[in-house]
Formats: C-alpha cells, structure tokens, sequence
C-alpha cells in the first residue's frame, strides 16, 4: 500500500480545475509521466480529489469495491438544482430502489417497443442525405438524437409538432448551458411540459413510466427531464460523430465495408469507438471511508475523479492502446470487452448502456448500408473534450450514395 503521489495544495490558490479544464488529456498525460503512475492526488473544484487514470483502479472503485464510495454528485449544488431528486444523486436504499423502477422501464420487451419509434425517426432524417451532399456529422446526429430523445420520451411527432418541438429543444439548450456553465434554474418551464405530456399520452414511453412505481408526480417528472435534456442527444451525437469520422479516413475504408457487412465486426467498430471516444471524459465519486485502490490509499472524504478516456486507453490492458483496432477484440483483448467504462459500471453502471448501444448500431448500420463516405481535405481533426468528446471545428465529410 502506497500514499498517492501528488499533492492536495492550499485551497483556492492550489485548486487545479482551470487547468484540468483548459485541456484534460495534457493535464492527465502531464501527471502521469511527472509522478510515473496513473493514480495521482490534486485539488479540483476546491476539493481533495484522487485522479484513478488505470484500467484496474476503475474496476475497483466501480466494482469490486463500489460499496465503499457515494456518488459525490450532489455536493456540487448546481447539477441538483437543475435536475431535482434523480437516481444520480441516489445512494444505499434509495439508489436500489429507483434503480429497479428504471430497469422494469428499459427492460427488453420494453426496449422493443422503444426501437420501432427511433427506427422511423432515424430513417425518415438519414434518408434526407442526398448523393455527394457535404455534412457536419456533429450537427447532424445532434438533431437526429434530439429529435429520437423528443419523440421517443415525449412522444412528440416530429413531423406535426415543429414549433413545439422547436420551442422544447430552446429549452433544452438553455437547460444545458446552466448544467455546464453558470447555474441556471431554468428547468420549471421543461417540467411544466414533462408534466403535461405525462398526464396527456395513452401509450408510449410516457404511459410506461406513469405506470412505474414512482412515490409522486415529482418524481416522475424528474427521471422524464434527464431523459429529455441535452445531455443524451449529445451522448449520443458525440458517439455517433467519432465513428463517422473514424470510418471516413481514408485507412479504414476496408473497416467501414466489413462493419456494412459482418455483423459482429461492426459491434467490435462500436466498441472501439467507445473505448477511444468516450462522450464524457469521466466521472466522480467520494469515499466513505480509507480505502485502498490499485494499490494506492485513498483517505475518506477525498472525492475520486475517474478519468475514463484514459482508462480506456491504459497500455496494461490495450496493446496499441491509442490505435483503432476493432481486430482487438477477437484477439488481444476478446477477454476484456467489459473493461470499457464509457458508461460506468458494476452497481451503478447506466442503466440505459444496451439501449444506447442498440440506438448506435442501428444509425450506424443505416449509414453501413445506404452511403459511401470520405473526409472532405485539409481539415482540422483535432478533439475538444469537454463538455462532450467532438472535434473542435466544424469538419465536413461527404456521403455518396450506395448503388447510384
């Protein structure tokens, strides 16, 4: 058992979340060669954190040893305003409890259903892709998953309600700017509309969750904004980018045309995807008590801040770990598919990870089977990391049409 290298610093002039924000991967990449170890102590959002950047300190704080930690989201006030009484800010009892009315929500018959609704929405977009037309794949998945997430938890029809819809994504934007930027209690009026639909729709996703088992109105309104706030459809838009623009260079046309069609190497491309590109750079948690990770010792109250990129890509479990090698996972590291922790993991894992997936695989294989597509030249592919995994600038890629 080894103290974490590092030093936690004077509050406020040692505090280094200015620079963790300015750009995460130098300051990751930084400390790790500086303290030679992917676990390591600093001073962010003025609070002692431990950085877990190893494959193997996640798996331990996530499951093997999951009972020892709290989320630690709720004590950053602003996530709570804007989002109310959520499974997020959840622990012990009360976690379980919420947890279970979610996954009788997302259980598979369920899911089912679900996926018929994101088809339609999905066709009706990617088909509107012309022969040799020029897009910026960020823009465009962000408006297909809005409008997916829009008609699939509200149970808009995107087609008849555009000004509704129009007046819900502002909304839905100026929600966001509050939950990345300065606080904003901008919700009220986004769960006025929860509320409404919720009382309003017969069948659907809404009829579900009012037939779940929440304990009030409140509470129920809640889980529905999560679902129907920004934060999914750029999820989602973030993933959906990172393949496009992968599978558009010019090395992986061959990849691009075995994913179109063998099945299972596409679900290897999308894993691969995940693991290099995840939307959210990581995640948070606070331990209850000392507790030792990856052979390091974590002292009670020092909040965790799991860098999940950088455990994705930590060389001790991936060969090549900055490479995109979906051949991976039928080789080298075919026994390690569930060390991937773009969506968390263990007991608090997303609930909503094989939902994501099957929305993923079934835009991508759409796009597999319909398009050709390249990078437009001389671009910009550099990435920004936070708030969600994206390039930087505005790149273009140009789709032509299959069998034109």
């Amino acid at each position: 058992m080894t103290s974490l290298p590092g030093r936690i610093g004077w509050s406020v002039t040692g505090d280094r979340t200015l620079d963790f924000a300015r750009d995460p991967m130098d300051f990751t990449q930084r400390h790790i060669k500086a303290f030679k170890s992917r676990m390591f102590q600093g001073r962010s959002m003025n609070r002692p954190h431990a950085f877990v950047a190893s494959n193997q300190g996640l798996k331990e704080v996530l499951e093997e040893k999951a009972d020892m930690f709290s989320m630690g989201y709720r004590d950053f006030g602003y996530m709570y305003s804007l989002f109310g009484d959520l499974v997020i800010f959840s622990s012990d009892d009360e976690a379980l409890r919420l947890r279970g009315i979610l996954h009788k929500i997302f259980k598979p018959e369920e899911v089912t259903g679900y996926m018929s609704q994101v088809e339609i929405v999905s066709t009706r977009l990617l088909n509107t892709i012309n022969d040799r037309d020029i897009v910026i794949p960020y823009k465009m998945f962000k408006l297909l998953t809005t409008q997916i997430c829009l008609s699939l938890f509200l149970g808009l029809e995107m087609e008849s309600a555009k000004e509704e819809a129009k007046a819900i994504i502002e909304l839905t934007i100026t929600h966001w700017h509050g939950l990345i930027s300065v606080p904003v209690n901008f919700n009220e009026r986004l769960l006025n509309i929860v509320s409404k639909r919720l009382a309003e729709e017969k069948s659907g996703f809404l009829s579900v969750v009012r037939e779940a088992e929440f304990q009030s109105k409140a509470e129920m309104a809640n889980h529905v904004l999560l679902f129907v706030s920004a934060l999914i459809p750029k999820a989602l838009a973030a993933l959906m980018t990172s393949f496009c623009l992968e599978l558009a260079k010019p090395q992986n046309a061959e990849k691009r045309r075995k994913a179109a069609q063998d099945d299972r190497y596409l679900e290897n491309v999308l894993l691969e995807v995940k693991r290099l590109w995840p939307p959210f750079l990581g995640g948070r948690r606070l331990a209850k008590q000392d507790v030792v990770i990856d052979g390091y010792k974590i002292p009670a109250g020092h909040y965790i801040a799991l860098l999940t990129r950088a455990a994705n890509c930590d060389p001790k479990i991936f060969p090549e770990a900055e490479t995109f090698l979906p051949e991976r996972w039928d080789t080298c590291n075919q026994l390690d598919r569930e060390r991937v922790w773009t969506f968390g993991g263990g007991p608090r894992m997303c609930i909503g990870d094989k939902f994501i997936g099957k929305i993923i695989k079934l835009i991508a294989k759409h796009l597999l089977q319909s398009y050709e597509w390249e990078l437009v030249p001389n671009q910009d592919l550099t990435y920004k990391w936070l708030p969600v995994a994206r390039p930087k600038h505005d790149v273009e890629v140009a789709f032509t049409k299959i069998g034109l």
